[in-house]
């Protein structure tokens, strides 16, 4: 009885790595930056400012747009 104990804690823990890993793997590769993603935070800036709304907002938006985009925020 302990050794299936000891197995089945075995084979939780690795698939509890493996679960945790392969999230990790995956959101490494959604934040990457592409220049579409670039494309997109400009052209939220843009309509932002064209509807008449405060710099500083629109400013704002496509900081954060940029930062859920995995791009460096400059």
């Amino acid at each position: 009885m302990t050794r299936s104990t000891k197995r089945s804690r075995t084979a939780l823990l690795f698939v509890c790595t493996f679960v945790f890993t392969a999230g990790l793997s995956t959101t490494a590769l959604a934040a990457l930056c592409t220049p579409q993603a670039i494309v997109n935070c400009e052209r939220i800036q843009r309509n932002c400012l064209s509807n008449g709304l405060p710099p500083d907002v629109c400013e704002r938006a496509y900081l954060g747009c940029m930062g859920r985009a995995g791009c460096e925020v400059p």
